[in-house]
């Protein structure tokens, strides 16, 4: 069974930066993981979850016996970290992987075709993907038993508009 939204919009972010990721730095260079970062993650792992989802509850659908809104919203998170004995490589590599994700979100044609022609079939109702964007990426930087690890945090908004099924 596929994963309904919001945890359908995880895979393809994986996979692509999985992708990406493997074919500039090599296979097995990058984690990527469905999850939130933890202390135990190796350097060079990314981390992609949905964080929150609402509704405009202003926005009803018309002349339908639900109250749902007609479009939603999902907050995703992108978690990337990079941990260097070496301040000045760290900073560098960081930099790089950082702007990749957001290089691959905006630029990546594949995962933006497959992005957007997500929908689900749930309850009688038809959910599609209409936008998404990146609304911010924070930075973080610390030391770490093994040097300087920085991390990243981009948050991608999700759009998606709801039909019902005649």
């Amino acid at each position: 069974m596929a994963a309904s939204f919001p945890m359908a919009f995880v895979d393809p972010i994986v996979e692509a930066v999985q992708r990406v990721f493997d074919a500039s730095s090599g296979v097995g260079t990058f984690n990527v993981v469905p999850r939130p970062l933890g202390s135990t993650d190796r350097s060079r792992t990314v981390g992609v979850f949905p964080v929150d989802s609402t509704g405009n509850i202003d926005d009803k659908s018309m002349g339908v016996p639900n109250r749902e809104p007609f479009i939603h919203k999902y907050r995703l998170r992108i978690e990337n970290m990079h941990v260097s004995g070496d301040q000045e490589v760290g900073r560098r590599e960081f930099s790089i992987d950082s702007k990749a994700i957001r290089a691959i979100l905006y630029r990546d044609t594949a995962f933006a075709l497959a992005f957007l022609g997500l929908e689900e079939d749930f309850m009688g109702t038809v959910e599609s993907v209409i936008q998404y964007d990146i609304t911010k990426q924070e930075y973080v930087a610390g030391p770490s038993s093994l040097g300087f690890r920085y991390v990243a945090i981009t948050e991608v908004l999700v759009t998606t508009q709801q039909s019902h099924r005649s």
